[in-house]
């Protein structure tokens, strides 16, 4: 999951770092920020190395490989095929008030939004890297293809799930309230 430490964390990791310097100096719970290493990783924004028996983690300037990009699209996918068969298995979304979304709702969305967020860092970082020219603006323009698609996949099976206005509501307002850019037909 993308988490608030993550730019803290891409800030922090100039030079090689250790876990245990990047939690000191975040602050924080360390198995979120030991998670969001490992997701920052997978998506190409840093790099690791063996450190005696330790990792330690560096910003990564380089383009991520055609394997890499595969490799993660392969996690990704894993994590969407998770958050699709919960958005099945959800009797509803809604408080009984109808007006308020319930607990595990607002967990599947969160999970949704840093599914979201991910995509877009990466769409971020091929664009920056298409810019210096490391990356071809043909596999840029395959791989935000791809990644929309990714996206799109996992809203459109909650919107198809819920198609009731009064439900697809606070949907818009919980994404729209968390910045995402997800476009709504209501």
């Amino acid at each position: 999951m993308t988490t608030k430490y993550d730019d803290k964390i891409i800030e922090l990791t100039g030079n090689w770092k250790l876990t245990n310097d990047i939690v000191r100096k975040i602050g924080g719970d360390k198995t979120a920020i030991s998670n969001a290493l490992k997701i920052l990783e997978l998506v190409g924004y840093l790099q690791t190395k063996p450190d005696k028996n330790k990792l330690i983690y560096k910003k990564n300037e380089n383009a991520q490989s055609e394997f890499n990009f595969l490799k993660m699209m392969e996690y990704f996918e894993s994590n969407q095929k998770t958050q699709i068969n919960f958005i099945k298995q959800i009797p509803t979304i809604m408080k009984s008030d109808n007006i308020r979304l319930r607990e595990k709702s607002l967990d599947l969305l969160e999970r949704i939004q840093d599914d979201a967020d991910r995509a877009y860092l990466v769409m971020i970082q091929n664009k920056l890297h298409e810019d210096m020219g490391i990356l071809s603006p043909q596999t840029v323009q395959e791989r935000k293809k791809i990644l929309i698609s990714y996206i799109d996949k996992i809203l459109n099976a909650l919107l198809a799930k819920y198609p009731q206005k009064h439900i697809r509501i606070p949907i818009q307002q919980y994404f729209q309230n968390n910045n995402a850019k997800f476009e709504f037909k209501i």
